[in-house]
C-alpha cells in the first residue's frame, strides 16, 4: 500500500468537499443552529411562565386573594376574560389551551363559620404539553389554600375537565403544522432550484424572445406547485385518518390557506433565486430563511414554551400564521381565528409576488 495514494485521494475528498459551499452549512453551521435553538427552547422550560386565562364571576375578597396567590408563584402569567363573555364561544374564538372559573360564591368559602365549599374549573387542553404544569400549579395552591384554613374540610374543590368537546391526540396539532412546512419547503425549493437550473441552460435567454412573461411564467409554476400541495394535504390527512384516527375537517378556510401559502412560499423561492444567483449560495440562502421558519413557527414546538423574545421573532415569521391558520381551520374550527390568519397570509403574498415579478426580467440572465 503506497500511502501518497491515500494522502492524493484525501486531498481530492477535501477539495470536492469545501468546493460545495452547502457542506459547510449542513455540516457545521445546521448543528449549531439546532443547538441554539432547541437550547433556547429546552432551557427556558423550567423558568417561563405559562398562561391561564381566568374568569372571575366572583370578584369579592376571596378570589382577588386566590388570583394573587397564584401570580407570585412567577410560573402563570394571568389573562382575564370578561365576566360577561360566553366563556365557550370566547374559548373558541380564541383558541385557548388553559382555562380557569372562579363561581360566584367562591369568597364564601373564606367567611369564618361558612359551610359553603367552591368549586374551582380548570379546563385543559390535555393535548397541550402546558396543561400538566397549571394543573399541577393550581392544584398546590388549592391544596395549601385548604391546609391553611383546615378544620376537617375542604373549603376549595377543584374540578378538572377538558377544554375541547371532541377528543384531540397529539397528532391532530402536529399535522396541520406539517402540512404549512410542507408546502413551505416544496415550494421555496422547487422554485429556486428551477430558477437556478433554467439560468445554468440558458433557458431564461431563450424565454426572452417567446411572448411568455415573467409573471406568466410564475403563475404557471405557482398553479404546478399548489398542485403539489393539494396532493401532500390529501395524502397526509387520508394517511393520518385512517392510521392514526385523526379529527380534522377540511373546509374552505383551510384550502385557502393552502392556496394563499402555495403563493406566497413560490415567490418567496423566486427572490431567493433572482437575488442570489449563485446556485450553491441559493441553496444556502434557502436553508437560512426556511430552517428559522421551521422551528420557530410552532410546528414542532408550542409557542409558549419558548421564550418571550423568540415568541417575537415568530410573530413575524409566514409560517407561524399558515400553521397557526390551518391548526384554526381543522381541528378547532375556529373560523374567525383561521380567516384573520388567512388575511395575514394572503397580503405577505401579494407582496411577495409582486417583488417577485419585478425583479424578474429575462435579459438579465
Amino acid at each position: 500500500m503506497r500511502f501518497k495514494h491515500v494522502l492524493v485521494d484525501l486531498k481530492g475528498q477535501a477539495k470536492s468537499f469545501f468546493r460545495v459551499k452547502s457542506n459547510l452549512f449542513w455540516t457545521l453551521a445546521f448543528p449549531l443552529f439546532l443547538i441554539l435553538v432547541f437550547g433556547a427552547i429546552f432551557s427556558n422550560m423550567g423558568s417561563g411562565t405559562v398562561i391561564l386565562n381566568v374568569q372571575n364571576l366572583d370578584g369579592g375578597p376571596g378570589s382577588t386573594l386566590f388570583l394573587q396567590s397564584l401570580d407570585e408563584t412567577g410560573a402563570i402569567e394571568l389573562r382575564f376574560i370578561d365576566p360577561q363573555a360566553d366563556l365557550e364561544q370566547h374559548i373558541k374564538d380564541n383558541s385557548l389551551a388553559h382555562v380557569m372559573v372562579l363561581p360566584p360564591n367562591f369568597s364564601e368559602a373564606f367567611v369564618p363559620n361558612s359551610t359553603a365549599t367552591a368549586q374551582v374549573e380548570l379546563r385543559l387542553d390535555e393535548t397541550v404539553s402546558t396543561s400538566s404544569i397549571v394543573r399541577n400549579i393550581v392544584n398546590a395552591v388549592v391544596n395549601n389554600y385548604n391546609l391553611a384554613m383546615s378544620d376537617g374540610r375542604e373549603y376549595l374543590e377543584l374540578e378538572v375537565g377538558s377544554i375541547i368537546q371532541k377528543r384531540f391526540t397529539f397528532l391532530d396539532f402536529f399535522v396541520p403544522g406539517v402540512v404549512g412546512l410542507t408546502v413551505m419547503t416544496t415550494c421555496v425549493f422547487s422554485m429556486q432550484g428551477t430558477i437556478s437550473r433554467f439560468r445554468a441552460a440558458g433557458i431564461f435567454r431563450k424565454l426572452a424572445t417567446t411572448p411568455m412573461t415573467p409573471f406568466e411564467w410564475l403563475l404557471s409554476r405557482m398553479i404546478w406547485f399548489l398542485f403539489i400541495s393539494f396532493l401532500t394535504l390529501a395524502v397526509v390527512l387520508v394517511f393520518g385518518i385512517l392510521v392514526f384516527g385523526m379529527s380534522m375537517t377540511l373546509n374552505a378556510p383551510a384550502l385557502l390557506m393552502v392556496i394563499a401559502a402555495s403563493a406566497m412560499f413560490s415567490a418567496l423561492g423566486m427572490i431567493i433565486a433572482r437575488f442570489v444567483k449563485n446556485e450553491e449560495t441559493a441553496n444556502m440562502a434557502s436553508n437560512a430563511i426556511i430552517f428559522p421558519m421551521m422551528f420557530l413557527s410552532g410546528t414542532f414546538f408550542e409557542l409558549e414554551m419558548m421564550p418571550g423574545y423568540m415568541q417575537d421573532i415568530a410573530s413575524v415569521l409566514p409560517l407561524t400564521y399558515v400553521s397557526q391558520g390551518l391548526r384554526d381551520a381543522m381541528v378547532f374550527n375556529n373560523l374567525d381565528g383561521a380567516y384573520l390568519n388567512l388575511l395575514v397570509v394572503a397580503v405577505i403574498a401579494v407582496i411577495f409576488v409582486a417583488v417577485a415579478v419585478l425583479v424578474t426580467k429575462w435579459e438579465e440572465d
